[in-house]
């Protein structure tokens, strides 16, 4: 099984991170973006991440992704339960929702994404009032995960987006964006502690 994306964190990270924590076995191809034309027309839509199974069929979209590698992972990270799963969603597409806020700004000039970012963290702003809600649903579970007493997919997605906003985005500039919510960020911190996801962090820095 071959996950397909760039060398950077972006859409993938979150999928890296699930697999990492399900043991689940797979090839992480990352592409240079100098070869991103050549590798483009070879993907179903012309976009990434793609993952392909070992039968070959190829799949597309970062969220179906993520919720197949929570399926298939031991633990899974991903509940079989109609109910669970909806939980798991619902937070899910608030993380997403984020996601793509954060986007938007980040294809931007620099000074423009520095503000961009600085006017959704301020109360009220989109991304901020998505971390309060996150920061409720993260104290209300009081298990150090998002969802239930268990990691979850959830929990990868938020790990993946808080690298990304505290480092990535304005070279550190938001660092303590989530300082205003304990509870999430004792969520994150969780997932950063989890062996299999240390581990896999730890070999990026060799």
């Amino acid at each position: 099984m071959k996950l397909l994306y760039f060398d950077t964190a972006g859409r993938a990270e979150m999928i890296r991170l699930a697999f990492h924590a399900g043991g689940v076995d797979f090839e992480d191809e990352r592409v240079p973006q100098d070869q991103w034309p050549v590798v483009k027309p070879t993907t179903p839509r012309g976009q990434v991440p793609t993952l392909t199974l070992d039968d070959g069929t190829v799949l597309t979209e970062s969220g179906a992704l993520l919720r197949y590698a929570g399926a298939i992972g031991s633990p899974r990270l991903y509940p079989e339960d109609p109910t669970a799963a909806a939980r798991v969603d619902e937070v899910g597409d608030v993380i997403y929702d984020m996601a793509r806020a954060l986007e938007a700004a980040v294809h931007q000039p620099p000074e423009v994404t520095a503000t961009q970012v600085k006017a959704l963290l301020a109360p009220g702003g989109a991304v901020a009032t998505s971390l309060a809600w996150l920061n409720e649903r993260a104290a209300a579970a009081g298990s150090g995960h998002l969802v239930g007493n268990a990691l979850s997919i959830d929990d990868c997605a938020m790990k993946a987006i808080t690298g990304w906003l505290t480092v990535d985005i304005a070279g550190g500039a938001f660092a303590d964006a989530l300082a205003p919510y304990p509870a999430l960020a004792k969520s994150v911190a969780a997932t950063s502690a989890v062996p299999a996801i240390a581990a896999y962090e730890a070999s990026l820095k060799k």
